[in-house]
């Protein structure tokens, strides 16, 4: 018989250890507590970089970049692959290039219009409403909902081809029949 015990939930302290001791680690599997306190942690401390003009930009992006191997940890713990989260990345670069490129373009072409303001405006507002940005956003928020439904979902309880749960333990237990020897005296 198989009972599932659940380990107790890890206090902020014990998930920034755990996740700095697996800081540059892919594989494996990270518990929900220890993914969303780490998230907290590091919205925290990009609030205060902000206020420190080059050096917050750079350690921010040092904190999101140690970000991505837990959060492949914690989407091997629902039993999803870790490139759930490249999708986002790869998406983001195109998207961006794309937006990078069409932008350069038009400024290339001159056709920004300069002498009134109204018609900047408007053009903006166009550039904007392309029915490709629009698309991409679209599928931005639509991908940004499931991710967040994937990152909060609780660990699969058995072990998966990540390995073993980093939130329950499975204890086995064994009945024992103990069967008393039959004495010579009961036979008679």
């Amino acid at each position: 018989m198989r009972e599932l015990r659940e380990k107790p939930q890890l206090t902020i302290e014990e998930a920034i250890r755990e996740a700095l001791n697996k800081l540059t680690k892919f594989s494996g599997r990270s518990r929900r507590s220890e993914y969303w306190w780490c998230a907290l942690a590091v919205f925290i401390s990009n609030i205060v970089l902000g206020f420190i003009p080059l050096i917050g930009s750079i350690g921010s992006l040092f904190l999101a970049l140690a970000m991505i191997p837990l959060t492949f940890r914690r989407l091997h713990d629902t039993g999803r692959s870790g490139w759930w989260w490249g999708v986002e990345a790869i998406f983001g670069i195109c998207f961006t290039g794309g937006l990078i490129a069409y932008l350069v373009s038009v400024v290339l072409a001159g056709d920004i219009p300069t002498d009134d303001d109204m018609k900047l405006l408007k053009f903006l507002f166009m550039t904007f409403v392309n029915p490709y940005i629009i698309a991409g956003l679209l599928f931005l928020l639509v991908y940004r909902i499931v991710m967040l439904v994937f990152l909060c979902q609780d660990s699969q309880p058995e072990i998966n081809k990540y390995g073993e749960s980093p939130k329950y333990t499975i204890e086995l237990l064994y009945l024992c029949l103990v069967k008393k020897p039959i004495s010579s005296d009961a036979i008679r």
